[in-house]
């Protein structure tokens, strides 16, 4: 514990420098997490719950520095997760998820996918794998995936390491955080339960989860175009201020027209309308798709989930991946 923690307080000192993307697209759409039920046989059972769907491996021979960032990298998937998906039938059982282990306990998870941090393991050496730089490679490993994290030595597997705790989940985890709670929004608004969604927009869980992808992409995002810029600021003024504003007052129909112009911005963002595209990537249908269950429960969606025109109209119309 005290070595994760140490890593944890580090990070910020720590280049996040990019590293190699052996595959872009396959790094960013890596099955991190899944959905699952959780804490089923209590009475707080829950339906479609984040919970990891990788392990986190490293080498019994690896340093301390790489072990604890090893542990960091465990820590901000914890992030992003709701549960480690927990049930009072494994804890009779004594089987309580695994999300770090040695590779010395791989047969425990086998059939997994892992996040391999460092060089000095069993998953590399039968891969015959090598590094020259700092790098993240996904491979076939033992029936599942495996994203690697390597380098050829431990300075640039500890730099491999932050970037993808960091960037890669770190990132995601704040963007998924938001973009659900933005869906969950719309569904207040439409419920008429305004103080509810003001709480929602200030919830460093909730709407303000955005605040770290937003401090985190500040640098790259001070050599953005002038009208890109625009765009950013024109969003953070309509959820930060003028929709909490709508809220607090009670309009619900100018809150919906603030949300939609909200939504319109993202897109910009994310599809390239009028602007250059930002997102290069079409994000996993697995983990993506969670926020159309999440506006039919407040009853968003209609004719058996083809009409998701209560969110997707005019220019945000475009629906799929």
């Amino acid at each position: 514990m005290r070595k994760v923690l140490l890593s944890i307080m580090l990070g910020a000192s720590l280049t996040l420098a990019k590293p190699v993307l052996d595959s872009f697209e396959g790094v960013k759409k890596f099955p991190f997490i899944t959905y699952r039920d959780v804490w089923t046989g209590t009475p707080a059972q829950a339906k479609d719950v984040s919970v990891p769907n990788v392990v986190v491996v490293y080498g019994k021979e690896e340093s301390n520095n790489v072990v604890a960032k090893a542990g960091s990298v465990a820590f901000f998937l914890g992030q992003w997760v709701s549960s480690v998906g927990l049930t009072p039938k494994m804890v009779k059982e004594g089987k309580l998820p695994k999300l770090l282990v040695s590779d010395k306990e791989l047969s425990s998870v086998k059939g997994k996918n892992l996040i391999v941090v460092g060089i000095k393991n069993k998953v590399v050496e039968e891969l015959k794998l090598k590094f020259d730089k700092p790098t993240l490679k996904v491979v076939n490993y033992a029936g599942a995936k495996a994203l690697i994290v390597g380098g050829k030595n431990e300075k640039q597997v500890i730099e491999a390491a932050s970037f993808l705790a960091n960037r890669v989940i770190g990132f995601k985890a704040g963007a998924y955080r938001t973009f659900f709670s933005f869906v969950k929004l719309r569904g207040l608004i439409e419920k008429g339960q305004f103080d509810a969604a003001v709480r929602l927009i200030e919830d460093p869980d909730g709407l303000s989860a955005c605040g770290r992808n937003m401090s985190l992409a500040a640098p790259m995002m001070a050599k953005f175009k002038p009208e890109v810029k625009k765009v950013v600021k024109r969003r953070n003024a309509i959820m930060y201020k003028e929709l909490k504003e709508a809220l607090k007052k009670g309009n619900k129909e100018k809150a919906v027209a603030l949300w939609k112009e909200a939504m319109f911005a993202c897109y910009r963002c994310h599809q390239g309308i009028g602007i250059p595209k930002l997102r290069k990537f079409k994000p996993s249908e697995l983990i993506h798709s969670k926020h159309q269950r999440i506006a039919a429960s407040f009853g968003l969606v209609k004719k058996g989930g083809k009409d998701c025109s209560a969110c997707h109209t005019g220019k945000t119309q475009h629906v799929g991946y």
